[in-house]
């Protein structure tokens, strides 16, 4: 669910000089920090699915899209 937003800011963030030097992951690293300020990151697997949820997004893998 955060992925609109990491390409987004690290989009961003690569075109300054300070942002090329950083790492940028989902696992332990400047974004990682990001998700846990912005409240998109969460363990809370029933959270998770009621977010996919109300994004429309249930089933979305399911879908054959060729």
């Amino acid at each position: 669910m955060a992925i609109g937003d990491a390409i987004d800011h690290v989009g961003k963030q690569m075109r300054t000089e300070e942002g090329i030097t950083l790492k940028y992951t989902f696992s332990g690293s400047v974004y990682f920090k990001r998700m846990q300020e912005l409240g998109l990151y969460t363990t809370d697997v029933a959270a998770i699915k009621a977010k996919v949820k109300e994004a429309g997004l249930e089933g979305v893998y399911d879908q054959k899209i060729c």
